[in-house]
């Protein structure tokens, strides 16, 4: 806004005390200045130009106001900010009500208005707006309200009322305010579903006939199961058996590992366990990390440095031979 209540008098002017001015006069000086605002531009209407005006109205000299009629102005303004941020979230919400599409997100309303689809417009809307006959809901609203406020439309005495000129009267009804203004919209703003039909023709599901292809083969393969009474698998030879796992089977102990375990045939899990014994009763383990292992002369035999407790058991294996199993004499019966 241009208008400034700083604009509506000079500094360093001395004015009258407001107490010695007349209750009467100033009532009728307000009033009158109250009336002028609400018919002014106030991007364009300044202060001084106020004054001005009043003076040429009431044919006197009014420095003597000027405070009061600065005060004014500054009210004035307040006020009208107020009023255009509360018409402004008025709106918002009158149009989260009325139209579903305001409350989805921007990129799913652009989604839904591919390929340009907006509202349908009635003959006569479509003529108020110059022509076109589809154009999103948002922004029928928002020239409406452009035209609403460039040709004052609004009420003086209730901006939230809207005065209908012969334009208007063509599409809406009195009384039309910002509340039902969208509702009546409603029968000249229609949905366009031209998108909607086209994305909802049946498409042939070639999925699932291939995923029926596929089902048909597992289930011959299954039936072919049941028909055999057990698996295609073939049964591993006699010798083909599978090993055992997690080191319990016993293994045949090299030297000189066999010199330090006392037997030449043990377990692998006894030979780790009595070596760790050894290292923990001589404290053969690292001081600053306990996961080192420093051989002293007995374990330096089989063990050679650096070795840790990952690395240890590798070293043991060179030491350790698998016991071949004899093979089964099958008894004659």
């Amino acid at each position: 806004m241009m208008l400034d209540a700083a604009g509506s008098g000079k500094e360093g002017e001395e004015v009258k005390d407001d107490k010695d001015l007349p209750s009467s006069e100033t009532e009728r000086i307000l009033d009158r200045l109250r009336e002028i605002l609400k018919a002014s531009d106030l991007e364009k209407t300044t202060g001084k130009s106020l004054r001005r005006q009043l003076e040429s109205e009431l044919g006197k000299d009014l420095s003597a106001y000027k405070p009061l009629i600065k005060e004014e102005i500054r009210k004035y303004l307040e006020g009208e900010k107020v009023r255009q941020s509360q018409e402004s979230q008025l709106l918002q919400v009158n149009l989260t009500q009325e139209d579903p599409a305001a409350k989805q997100p921007q990129q799913q309303q652009q989604k839904g208005t591919k390929g340009g689809y907006g509202s349908l417009l009635s003959p006569q809307l479509s003529e108020f707006l110059g022509g076109p006959t589809e154009m999103a809901r948002t922004q029928v609203v928002k020239k409406l309200w452009e035209y609403i406020k460039g040709n004052n439309l609004q009420n003086a005495s209730d901006k939230r009322k809207i005065d209908l000129d012969d334009n208007l009267s063509k599409l809406f009804k009195a009384p039309l305010t910002m509340f039902n203004m969208n509702k009546q919209l409603s029968r000249h703003c229609k949905t366009d579903d031209r998108a909607k039909t086209k994305e909802s023709k049946p498409k042939t599901p070639k999925k699932l006939k291939t995923a029926g292809k596929k089902s048909g083969v597992k289930k011959t393969k299954a039936k072919a199961k049941k028909a055999g009474g057990k698996s295609s698998k073939q049964p591993k030879a006699e010798g083909e058996k599978k090993r055992g796992g997690g080191g319990f089977g016993n293994v045949h102990v090299l030297e000189p590992l066999a010199s330090f375990l006392g037997t030449t045939e043990t377990q692998r899990t006894e030979i780790v366990k009595k070596v760790w014994d050894y290292i923990k009763a001589n404290n053969c383990k690292d001081p600053n990390d306990g996961r080192n292992i420093i051989p002293d002369e007995t374990l330096g035999k089989f063990l050679t440095a650096p070795v840790n407790m990952f690395s240890m058991q590798k070293q043991l294996s060179a030491y350790l031979q698998k016991i071949p199993k004899a093979p089964k004499v099958e008894s004659k019966s």
